[in-house]
């Protein structure tokens, strides 16, 4: 140790100097309070024995200056004191002193205090040592979050959950989530919504779910299904995460146009169905393992399907919520949630947040909470048609007479191909890469799949729409549509669209053709219902301005003027 004695007499002075230099320690001498002072901003040394009177500046001026200016940094100092200072060597240890050696000097004693002194030193040097690898590990880790937190805030587009459609909460029991919630509108504005809980919770927790986001909003915009975009979630937690890592997910989809809310719910609480009344009308518990578990081609990817007659909620949640503990140990529940869920649509939300509250009296929640709500039914409450422009003879005339392709795009798929080629979303990879169609997107998709879904289904594998009409008959008819393809073995389908320009008009042309023996398009096409509901192809001639089909209907070819704003969504369901 660097050790500053100081003493204004000088035999004592050397002694202890000297002394100290014997047991292998560093002297550093001094006369008065003034020059310790001085010596101590130079040397800086571990530790001071300091005389308490002393000319100058006193040895309690001089240890309470050492200790202020110290801060931080502890550095001990022993009071060398003679008999009647005992009032003074009060008032020094209350400044700071740390102890305290009679004259004369036990030379023994003090030996026994610089050893302990130094002992306690080391232990002092090693905790600051470890404090300031703490605080910086702090730092970064903080700036870890922060690097994390702004990537969940661009990566989960905020702009999306503001959907009327959609509410949403979101608790994180610490700076980060581990819960994620994400929306998206698919080109026909089916609104797929993603809740997902990373194992744990805070940067861990968060960073598991961050790889679903790529996925999940980038294959919803093309037109991709649940299934299809589960698969590529499935590559990336597999592929990004290490061993032991998983998520659970639950993903929903809200068909407004074809009355539909379908679910995948895997290591999720149960997915409610409530009516407007507040009734649970359908319940969706988890039947698949979270994401990550298993290997991708062992993910099953089947979902499970509710079709709505009247306006509703479907409200989805993360276990923090109904788990959430109060000071008594009793979870909140997923009854007390039910009865709250009971409240006019606008109040259920507030209404839970109020509830969670009273629950917890003030006691932190341990376990990150979201929660989200998809509000349906929207067209069963009434709203305007909508309908394209439709083209005179003569602009129908000059259309196939005078108009000119500013550009094509062509595709012919074959048996092998349609049996795992997600047509109309891979052709919309090249739609939204046409200026001119951007804006447009929503009716493009819309037709595209109606045309090349009335080509597949009757055109090559023959099924009944009557079907559908059926109790259960769309389940059925989806499943039909799922073997037959499965034994698909010959025909082919082909999808042409072509720019055209005729004078100062704008067209899309769609020409959609089939190898099948053709059906009975005519009954199929009529225009939609005075509610202004549309499927099939009554919506294709809802949405375009001219729809043309051969004899046999194999061939159908549809314009659709670009130069008009789109349909409105809310307006054409």
């Amino acid at each position: 140790m660097r050790i500053l004695v100081v003493d204004d007499t000088e035999a004592v002075l050397l002694l202890i100097s000297r002394f100290v230099e014997a047991l292998g320690h560093v002297a550093i001498p001094a006369r008065d309070g003034g020059e310790a002072i001085r010596l101590w901003r130079e040397c800086q040394p571990d530790l001071v024995l300091m005389d308490m009177m002393m000319p100058v500046v006193s040895g309690a001026e001089a240890a309470a200056t050492i200790k202020a200016e110290a801060g931080e940094t502890w550095v001990p100092i022993v009071f060398v004191t003679g008999i009647g200072e005992e009032s003074r060597l009060a008032e020094a240890i209350e400044l700071g002193a740390d102890d305290y050696i009679n004259k004369p000097v036990n030379l023994r004693v003090l030996e026994a205090k610089l050893k302990a002194f130094q002992r306690t030193l080391a232990l002092n040097r090693k905790v600051r040592e470890q404090s300031a690898k703490l605080a910086d590990y702090y730092a970064r880790a903080e700036e870890e979050k922060r690097v994390v937190q702004h990537l969940m805030e661009q990566m989960v587009n905020a702009e999306r959950l503001s959907d009327a459609q959609l509410e949403y909460w979101l608790s994180p029991a610490e700076s980060l989530s581990g819960d994620m919630i994400a929306a998206a509108r698919t080109p026909g504005q089916v609104l797929h919504l993603m809740l997902a809980d990373g194992i744990g919770h805070g940067l861990t927790a968060a960073l598991n779910v961050l790889p679903l986001t790529q996925p999940f909003y980038s294959m919803t915009e093309k037109g991709y299904t649940v299934p299809d975009i589960l698969i590529e979630m499935s590559k990336k937690v597999r592929q990004v995460l290490p061993v032991g890592r998983f998520v659970a997910v639950v993903l929903i989809a809200i068909d407004e146009a074809n009355g539909c809310i379908e679910v995948w719910n895997g290591g999720m609480p149960t997915v409610l169905i409530v009516g407007d009344s507040g009734v649970v009308r359908h319940r969706w518990a988890s039947r698949h393992l979270p994401l990550g578990i298993t290997e991708t081609h062992d993910v099953d990817t089947s979902t499970e399907r509710f079709y709505f007659d009247a306006p509703g909620t479907v409200v989805a949640f993360s276990d923090g919520l109904i788990e959430a503990r109060n000071r008594d140990g009793q979870p909140f529940g997923l009854l007390k949630l039910q009865r709250i869920l009971q409240l006019p649509a606008s109040r259920r939300l507030t209404g839970i947040q109020t509830g969670l509250d009273e629950h917890l009296q003030q006691t932190a929640h341990h376990d990150d909470i979201s929660l989200v709500m998809g509000h349906f039914g929207s067209r069963l409450r009434g709203g305007g048609k909508a309908q394209a422009r439709q083209l005179t003879a003569a602009e129908l005339g000059e259309l196939f007479v005078s108009a000119e392709p500013s550009w094509q795009y062509g595709l012919q798929l074959g048996a092998a191909e349609l049996r795992y080629l997600n047509t109309v979303p891979f052709m919309m990879s090249f739609v939204n890469e046409i200026e001119v169609l951007m804006p447009h997107q929503s009716d493009v998709f819309l037709i595209l799949t109606e045309l090349f879904s009335n080509a597949l289904d009757h055109g090559l594998l023959k099924l009944d729409t009557d079907l559908k009409q059926r109790p259960g008959g769309r389940e059925l008819y989806l499943s039909a549509r799922k073997d037959g393809l499965s034994r698909l073995a010959s025909g082919r389908i082909e999808i042409e669209l072509a720019g055209l320009r005729c004078h100062n008009q704008h067209m899309l042309k769609i020409h959609v053709r089939d190898s099948g023996a053709g059906f009975d398009w005519r009954g199929h096409a009529a225009p939609p219902g005075e509610s202004g509901q549309g499927t099939g192809l009554a919506l294709v001639r809802a949405l375009a301005s001219v729809l043309v089909f051969g004899d046999t209907g194999n061939d159908v070819v549809a314009y659709y003027l670009l130069d008009a704003p789109p349909t409105p969504r809310g307006e054409l369901s």
